[in-house]
């Protein structure tokens, strides 16, 4: 009851913390089968929630043991569906705990569960690829083999790829092509330790194919916003549904960033630097700047019909807005916490101020009242919404000006535009 409870809030919180969620080839998981699904690892506890949220039925999932120690919490935690796992770094006693782990790992894919393991098993912001762990494998081949190789079990890799690590940020999930382990019967029986390998070799591959990263940690800034300019210039918010494939064409920018030499990348990294300066200084945004937005009266006709509920929203949603970045701000060390510390406090803390909201209500009797608050939740995405189309609104008419006023600001823009703009120069669009 807990899971399917916090499942709802959660749902409500990410879309409303994302400005968008796009998930292709998710109608290529099964319903019915045993399932394990693989995932990079990029934001703490917020890819299990995503993934949680986003599937038909329940995902059991690995997290660290630390986090299990107190009583509560673990109570908490396992309603949730979440497995303590032990490392080194744990206690080397700790270490045997792992047969229960992989007990219940096992239990939960006889049972024809989905199981969600993150193979490189570690935690990071960083836009790499780490080699995979030999858990997934040895987790999925050896449940089969107690089984004769029967139960049908599937390995389905699942990219988590977050445009950046902040609030109305984009998420794409991209998943890959699924590896049966009873194809790994010959092989586990002839030499499993050689098996193991073999599988999480082509585990790999496939992993690799589904998600965005480059070869070097260190650009990991310089991709994040090359490929928010690439996205604005090439695709469209339904691109997903006409089948245009989005994360390979993104894929080659990644591949270019990460063939550039030092010189080269500092280069990019100094031009995208005096772009992105200008823009903030100017207040502007890259959709003028590239053609993407056009002035239109009906923007400003519906800003102008709309500014109501802006304002409502914004007067009975402010304080919880605030609340999860407080909690975040006050609580986080690591950044690869940060934004699932905020989306969880802040889902949480709405739903608990909401419910004030309603007693409120309650007390005061008034229909008006009731109506406003009842749709708090409505007018906080409509006023989130309205407010990203005003500041469009304004740095485009910002941008107008700069055109009558201040051309060389125009050209300079331009000019460092195209510098950056890898895939125009290969021809990648």
């Amino acid at each position: 009851m807990l899971y399917y409870f916090g499942k709802v809030v959660m749902w409500i919180t990410l879309h409303f913390y994302f400005r968008r969620i796009t998930f292709v080839g998710k109608d290529t998981i099964p319903d019915d089968e045993a399932v394990i699904l693989i995932s990079n690892h990029s934001a703490s506890f917020l890819d299990a929630m995503l993934m949680g949220v986003l599937m038909k039925r329940p995902v059991s999932f690995y997290a660290r043991s630390d986090i299990f120690r107190k009583p509560m919490v673990n109570r908490i935690l396992r309603k949730f569906h979440m497995i303590p796992i032990y490392n080194i770094e744990h206690g080397k006693a700790n270490l045997v705990r792992n047969e229960e782990t992989f007990a219940e790992g096992e239990r939960i894919l006889n049972e024809k569960g989905m199981l969600l393991i993150f193979p490189e098993g570690t935690s990071r912001v960083e836009r790499i690829m780490l080699p995979l762990k030999k858990g997934t494998a040895r987790v999925a081949i050896q449940t089969e083999s107690k089984k004769d190789f029967t139960l049908g079990i599937r390995v389905i890799p699942v990219g988590i790829n977050y445009s950046r690590h902040r609030f109305r940020a984009d998420v794409l999930l991209q998943t890959g092509e699924p590896t049966r382990i009873d194809r790994y019967a010959d092989a586990y029986r002839e030499n499993p330790a050689k098996a193991i390998t073999q599988l999480t070799r082509e585990l790999e591959e496939r992993f690799a194919g589904t998600i965005l990263f480059v070869k070097q940690a260190d650009r990991t800034k310089l991709i994040d916003r090359l490929l928010e300019l690439y996205r604005n210039d090439v695709f469209r918010p339904a691109d997903h549904l006409r089948g245009v494939p989005m994360l390979a064409m993104e894929k080659k920018v990644c591949a270019g960033v990460s063939e550039l030499g030092d010189e080269a990348a500092r280069e990019l990294s100094g031009n995208l630097d005096r772009y992105d300066g200008l823009l903030l200084r100017h207040g502007l945004s890259d959709a003028s700047v590239n053609g993407r937005y056009h002035f239109a009266l009906l923007h400003l006709f519906g800003l102008l019909v709309f500014f109501p509920v802006f304002i409502l929203g914004f007067m009975l949603n402010i304080i919880p807005l605030r609340f999860g970045k407080w909690v975040a701000d006050k609580t986080v060390t690591r950044i690869d916490f940060y934004t699932s510390v905020n989306t969880a406090a802040g889902g949480f803390g709405y739903l608990l101020w909401w419910l004030l909201l309603i007693v409120a209500a309650v007390i005061i009797g008034n229909a008006w009242v009731w109506l406003a608050i009842l749709t708090a939740p409505v007018t906080l995405f409509a006023g989130m919404r309205w407010w990203e189309a005003f500041q469009a609104f304004i740095s485009h008419v910002r941008y107008l000006l700069a055109k009558r006023t201040n051309k060389e600001l125009v050209l300079e823009l331009a000019a460092l535009r195209s510098r950056v703009a890898l895939w125009k120069q290969a021809g990648m669009e």
